[in-house]
């Protein structure tokens, strides 16, 4: 079976998340979402957004689900 990240055309399974700024967001992507300042954006090494999810459990448990290697940055 073929991994999800070949399947969506990623590099690898390495994935990061970065707070995003609600601001910063067009209002089609905001109508699914709930007040809060900040979402979560799931990002691909290479910067590519996966995902963009309320809070940063919800990514983690996301990244997780779908077998995506979780890694740190700062």
């Amino acid at each position: 079976m073929t991994p999800l990240y070949e399947q969506m055309g990623l590099p690898s399974n390495v994935v990061y998340l970065r707070a995003v700024d609600r601001a910063d967001l067009s209002g089609d992507a905001l109508v699914e979402f709930d007040e809060a300042k900040y979402m979560f954006g799931v990002y691909a090494e290479d910067g590519q957004q996966i995902a963009l999810v309320d809070d940063q459990k919800t990514a983690i448990e996301l990244a997780e689900e779908h077998r995506f290697a979780l890694h740190l940055v700062h």
